[in-house]
């Protein structure tokens, strides 16, 4: 049973690393612009992420202090 568990980690490991070392070879292969286009993409999606976290984290801080 053990055995099985950490096969399985050691494969997803691999899959993981074979799908970075493919994407690493398509981004190299696209234009600064379109590089710099999904980059910035991606920075407005983590960003909103981040408040999304922080207002939740917000909202249950105002929770318990209503609480005590």
């Amino acid at each position: 049973m053990l055995f099985k568990f950490i096969f399985k980690r050691q494969g997803k490991k691999l899959q993981k690393k074979k799908e970075q070392k493919f994407n690493m070879n398509n981004w190299m292969n696209l234009s600064k612009e379109e590089r710099l286009e999904i980059d910035i993409r991606d920075k407005n999606e983590t960003m909103k992420k981040k408040k999304a976290l922080l207002s939740s984290i917000r909202e249950e801080y105002i929770k318990i202090k209503k609480k005590i």
